[in-house]
């Protein structure tokens, strides 16, 4: 008898898990993961969680996910373009910048570069158009769920991710300007749901402690 498995569980796997059955070491299936080859994203520990159908896929091509060119030129040509205005002083001095650390800001430079695959995948493969836009809500409340916890305020978080998508939206044309509306307008969503729980989870601690009183006999 088959033991039914949960959908996170169908659809995620680990990168130990990954790497034995597609029979390549760590180094090669991360490598894959950051050229945006094969989708993934980073649990609040840092871990990497492989998407189970493109492991699948990859086992049954039995070679390296090709990208096409245009992907590649265009994925590079919007990191280009956002690393220049990064380093613009108009955007050097504006608070959002200035709160967030050198390590919220490596995190946040993973984060684009997985958008960007998201958005060109999604260019390229419309059968996918659900799943992609799915794991963009996700992606949204891993990046709300670690800024949040790194204290940055939900204001300047999202000037950050504004930031981002303006730049996107220069450079996209055509369908992907689309692409890029609608996969942005989840991680925004995904943002939202993160900071929302906080303040859940805050409030619930707060209501659970005992109030003392304090009274003369």
């Amino acid at each position: 008898m088959i033991k039914p498995v949960s959908e996170p569980e169908r659809q995620w796997m680990s990168l130990g898990a990954a790497c034995r059955i597609l029979q390549v070491n760590e180094a090669t299936l991360r490598r894959w993961s950051d050229r945006g080859l094969v989708r993934a994203f980073r649990t609040p520990g840092g871990h990497r969680r492989f998407f189970r159908e493109d492991i699948n896929t990859l086992t049954q091509k039995g070679s390296t996910p090709p990208m096409p060119e245009s992907q590649r030129q265009w994925e590079e040509m919007a990191l280009k373009r956002i690393r220049r205005r990064l380093h613009h002083n108009s955007v050097t001095q504006q608070p959002w910048h200035q709160s967030i650390d050198e390590g919220g800001r490596s995190r946040m430079r993973l984060f684009g570069r997985r958008l960007l695959s998201l958005v060109t995948m999604a260019a390229n493969d419309r059968r996918r158009r659900h799943d992609v836009l799915e794991e963009a809500h996700f992606l949204g409340q891993e990046y709300g769920q670690e800024m949040a916890m790194r204290g940055i305020p939900l204001t300047d978080t999202v000037e950050a991710f504004v930031f981002f998508r303006s730049s996107l939206g220069e450079l996209a044309q055509g369908d992907l300007t689309q692409q890029v509306s609608a996969l942005t307008d989840q991680v925004l969503l995904g943002i939202s749901s993160a900071y929302e729980h906080q303040i859940e989870d805050r409030l619930t601690q707060t209501n659970s402690i005992p109030s003392t009183s304090s009274g003369r006999g």
